[in-house]
């Protein structure tokens, strides 16, 4: 230090631009925070059972705990594209990627093509969506890994994982809390637009029951061993490879047998919409088709889910 000066001085004026660094980094640490916050508070929180789901109509994304099955919440969005931007990326990873030797998440780039090849958008590419915290929980671990850029959507999902407690992030990584627990989405009813499919209230009907049938495979023991069984011993060889071509025409990972019988039942007792399901799209008769729909009753599966739901019926 050179002679003259006044130690304490100095250290009053070196330490102005350090206080006023650490004031902008206070204040943008706030504004971080509250942008944390709005994004974290993305989804209102409801309970209902599947009526006061299918009679709400919302403007803004809405997240129902299911009363029936506490282990399950319906993300339920405004607009096919929103949706899309929301649950497309991570249903590529879970439902489309199984004998890659490394799965990995898609860029944004990469998944408009893949969507873009299979002459879909991202507001048609699927109009439900289930996913157990487990695969929620690594996808964003993956994405973290390869540094791969999200969509806002995406992070306020995640958000929203944190928040309920279903997932918590340790030393960088992301566990699951309730690894178990689905997350299913559903859309708003809605006119067609110029860059989205129209969805009507028996379509959104058809919709959220297909999703509940997952969580029911998903959440319930005993269903899931009725499916597993009814897939093997009530089924044909010619049967099952009717669902698997017609799940590997919308791109499913059919080398994943518990995918296959999941996607099985769900279609086959679970989707009261003919444009979606129908014995042409199986590649069957109608006779056969009915009979597999008599065999699955036959056996009494063990469900709450309303059975043999014909087009256009509702609760």
């Amino acid at each position: 230090m050179k002679p003259g000066k006044d130690p304490l001085a100095l250290a009053s004026t070196a330490s102005r631009p350090v206080h006023l660094l650490n004031r902008v980094l206070f204040l943008l640490s706030l504004i971080v925070v509250l942008l944390g916050n709005v994004t974290a508070q993305a989804f209102e929180v409801r309970d209902g059972d599947m009526k006061a789901i299918l009679q709400t109509r919302l403007d803004a994304p809405v997240a129902w705990r299911y009363t029936p099955n506490s282990e399950i919440w319906i993300i339920d969005v405004p607009g096919l594209e929103v949706l899309g931007r929301t649950f497309n990326r991570v249903t590529q990873l879970k439902e489309h990627q199984y004998s890659e030797p490394y799965p990995r998440v898609l860029t944004t780039e990469e998944l408009t093509k893949y969507i873009g090849a299979a002459n879909r958008t991202f507001a048609s590419f699927a109009a439900g969506h289930d996913l157990r915290v487990s695969d929620l929980v690594q996808f964003f671990n993956y994405a973290e890994r390869d540094k791969v850029e999200l969509f806002p959507e995406e992070y306020a999902l995640r958000d929203f994982l944190v928040e309920q407690g279903l997932m918590k992030e340790w030393r960088g990584f992301y566990q699951a809390q309730k690894p178990h627990t689905m997350i299913l989405s559903i859309p708003q009813v809605q006119e067609r637009r110029s860059n989205e499919p129209g969805v009507t209230s028996n379509a959104r009907y058809a919709i959220l029951l297909h999703e509940l049938a997952h969580g029911e495979f998903h959440t319930n023991l005993a269903y899931n061993k009725y499916c597993r069984a009814f897939w093997e011993d009530s089924l044909t060889d010619t049967q099952k490879e009717a669902f698997r071509r017609f799940l590997a025409s919308m791109r499913y990972a059919v080398e994943n047998e518990e995918l296959l019988i999941n996607e099985m039942q769900a279609y086959l007792m679970f989707t009261p919409d003919a444009g979606s399901f129908s014995a042409t799209r199986l590649g069957v008769t109608e006779k056969a088709l009915a009979g597999m729909r008599e065999a699955f009753l036959k056996g009494r599966p063990p469900t709450r889910l309303p059975l043999n739901v014909k087009a256009g019926d509702a609760p």
